[in-house]
């Protein structure tokens, strides 16, 4: 009966041992040590329309290899930020674009311009209330990582870098945009993954959007399906091989 006894005991403890050690996280000391020697720069920045609050954003700095840092840090272009600091030389407040994990492709703080053309407009007075950012912040391929193959969206914060709004739809990336200044409503043209590929390209279908800067209700598409089909069908009447 003793040796049982032992025999059970030596297997409980032996058991504990085994399962503290399945549910043990092992360090990973060179990631640790890749996000400690991190080098956040935060050499530039840019002054909001002589408010006297500043923009800095934010890249990650050649001390650590790129191609070695974790997904989260994966860039595909020099020009992204991942975040934007905003600093109140008035008041010394200082405080992040948003907490959340994005990527930063472009911000505009005094002009739109169509993307298209490259025509740049001047926005009226309302419209420079806000600060215009495109922005990637869902990992719609599934890759676990953020960059270019990702929709972007059009976001605005007010002229402090607060407030931050999404208004592009989901899952619509957006290929350019611009200001109507005499209506303040913006238009912009995005890429619907029509074919389900987890993909924008030039296959899939684009959509015309209108978007109120004095509502900020939804956008609306502009051209609906019901549109589209009459257009086709105006094509093909007049422009019938047999015509």
């Amino acid at each position: 009966m003793k040796y049982f006894l032992l025999f059970y005991t030596f297997l409980f403890i032996f058991s504990c041992e085994k399962k503290e050690q399945v549910f043990e996280k092992p360090v990973n000391q060179e990631t640790k040590t890749k996000l400690e020697n991190l080098n956040i720069l935060t050499n530039n920045s840019i002054e909001i329309d002589s408010t006297g609050i500043l923009a800095f954003p934010l890249s990650i700095g050649e001390t650590i290899e790129r191609s070695s840092l974790e997904s989260s840090f994966k860039f595909e272009k020099e020009s992204s930020f991942w975040n934007i600091i905003f600093y109140n030389t008035t008041t010394g407040e200082k405080h992040l674009l948003s907490k959340q994990k994005m990527l930063i492709s472009n911000y505009e703080t005094d002009y739109s311009y169509d993307s298209s053309n490259k025509t740049v407009n001047q926005m009226d007075t309302s419209s420079k209330k806000f600060i215009f950012y495109n922005i990637i912040t869902d990992d719609y391929d599934g890759n676990k990582k953020l960059n270019f193959e990702d929709p972007t969206y059009l976001f605005l914060t007010d002229k402090e870098g607060k407030n931050l709004k999404q208004i592009s739809p989901k899952n619509l990336n957006i290929i350019n945009w611009k200001i109507i200044s005499k209506t303040r409503k913006i238009i912009f043209n995005a890429q619907n993954d029509s074919n389900k590929n987890k993909k924008f390209d030039d296959t899939d279908d684009v959509i015309t959007l209108e978007y109120d800067l004095e509502s900020q209700k939804p956008p609306v598409v502009i051209f609906d399906k019901n549109f589209k089909n009459s257009l086709i069908k105006n094509f093909k009447n007049n422009w019938n091989q047999n015509n």
